[in-house]
């Protein structure tokens, strides 16, 4: 079973392959940037406060956000962050902020009275809930991202959420999960990133098993995904009280048994990948999982082990390589070494056990 970090060599030669990737797809992947409109405020990517869009809300009325261009990271690699992943709104200068879920158009309604705002995070994290960006460079990209509002009496956009789930709000909303509580179906589409979660409250001891079935249909990559360029993936995760997580993943490529700290930036001292299956040959079946986490921690993690896990997450990234990933989840679970469940991801919001 391999354990240790994949060489510099290994590395260089998956982003080589990812490049050459990349520049076949070059023209398509940019044809799918829609132009921006002549009257859209721009945002490059390099602000550091919030742009004034002009449209004053109210509260209680409905308002449209309409969308377009992209802030390009790298043309030559076909590298961009469309609005849908990186534009965010807000009213009056204050929290909250929300995300839009479409570039075409997302509608709100107003939550205030003021100013919508709108802010490029491209690929910055947030620090805050009323929308202060992390300390960190915020470069000017090619193009840009344009933002349209303006009243409307559409419906509010609304995306669908499993009940008991919710998303992470560092990463915002997103269209991309269905099903219910206990048996929700993932589909990346292009440039997507969310983290659905649920609470939970319970013991980590050497009893404890997360356990869940999967049917993943389609990778979201076909390259190994411990460069931050390839970080393209489907998985389920376990939080702990001490704010980092164990996530388990499927590759096409890396071996099962291996294991590396996120390689983005902000993450690697907080979330570590487990490669739980690998090949292609198991796709489009249902496996059963079972993992003894307070094994896997020690053996993945160093440091002092947490004594509690408060979390238990769906993730789904496709922002980097722009590939479809599919995947269906069913019963996640944490239980006792005997089979006893002590908390059910899809029954409930939060249980105790001791």
């Amino acid at each position: 079973m391999e354990t240790v970090e994949r060489s510099a060599l290994k590395k260089a030669i998956t982003f080589s392959r990812f490049a050459l990737q990349q520049r076949k797809v070059r023209k398509v992947r940019l044809a799918e940037i829609t132009p921006i409109g002549p009257s859209d405020v721009i945002l490059d990517g390099s602000e550091t406060s919030w742009s004034p869009t002009g449209f004053q809300a109210t509260k209680g009325r409905r308002f449209s956000v309409r969308a377009s261009g992209a802030n390009i990271i790298d043309k030559r690699l076909a590298l961009f962050v469309q609005p849908k992943f990186s534009l965010w709104i807000r009213i009056g200068g204050k929290a909250p902020i929300h995300k839009v879920l479409f570039d075409e158009e997302t509608v709100f309604e107003a939550w205030a009275d003021g100013t919508v705002e709108a802010f490029a995070k491209g690929l910055s994290l947030w620090a805050d809930d009323a929308g202060t960006v992390m300390p960190g460079p915020r470069k000017r990209f090619g193009d840009g991202i344009g933002v349209l509002v303006s009243a409307t009496d559409r419906p509010v956009t609304k995306p669908d959420l499993p009940e008991n789930w919710k998303f992470m709000p560092l990463f915002g909303a997103v269209n991309i999960f269905s099903g219910d509580s206990n048996d929700i179906t993932v589909r990346t589409s292009e440039g997507d990133c969310c983290i659905l979660q649920t609470d939970v409250d319970v013991a980590l001891n050497d009893q404890t098993v997360a356990a869940w079935s999967w049917l993943v249909e389609k990778l979201p990559s076909d390259l190994p995904e411990d460069l931050a360029l390839t970080h393209d993936y489907i998985s389920v995760a376990f939080e702990f009280d001490n704010g980092r997580d164990l996530t388990y993943m499927w590759s096409r490529e890396l071996p099962a048994g291996y294991h590396f700290h996120c390689p983005l930036p902000w993450w690697c001292q907080r979330e570590t990948h487990w490669i739980v299956r690998s090949g292609t040959n198991d796709l489009g079946t249902w496996q059963e999982e079972k993992r003894r986490l307070l094994y896997d921690y020690q053996k993945a993690i160093p440091g002092t082990p947490p004594s509690r896990i408060t979390g238990i997450w769906l993730i789904a990234n496709s922002v980097f390589q722009r590939r479809e990933g599919r995947a269906r989840f069913r019963d996640i679970r944490i239980e006792d070494l005997g089979g006893g469940t002590l908390a059910n991801a899809g029954s409930y919001l939060k249980c105790t056990s001791t």
